[in-house]
């Protein structure tokens, strides 16, 4: 219920601020004037921006914690190693490791490129 007021009070503020400027002539007035309607027009996408900065520091904030009660966690480290013999080279691959274009013929090994 707060924030409702304090919403509709910003809200008669903000313009009270911006007309201000034609009988106090303060530059600075008129700034915050415009700064607060910039918030209340943005308020939903602000509100959900700090729903998910606080959403996802709680989660880093729990995932450090249970890192320091499982000190004792054994982690299998896989080691993926590519095989070149195993798999079938590219064109671009080929160029790089033989320095020239290859046939398509196999039996023509010439260095035509």
């Amino acid at each position: 219920m707060k924030k409702n007021k304090i919403n509709q009070a910003i809200e008669y503020l903000s313009p009270t601020l911006v007309f201000s400027y034609f009988f106090i002539h303060n530059i600075f007035l008129v700034l915050i004037g415009i700064t607060f309607s910039l918030y209340l027009i943005n308020i939903n996408m602000i509100n959900n921006l700090i729903k998910s900065i606080n959403k996802n520091l709680v989660i880093k904030n729990q995932s450090k914690d249970l890192n320091k009660k499982d000190k004792e966690i054994n982690s299998i480290n896989i080691n993926i190693k590519s095989n070149k013999e195993n798999m079938k080279l590219t064109l671009v691959e080929e160029i790089e490791e033989f320095g020239f274009i290859p046939s398509v013929d196999k039996k023509n090994n010439s260095n035509a490129a």
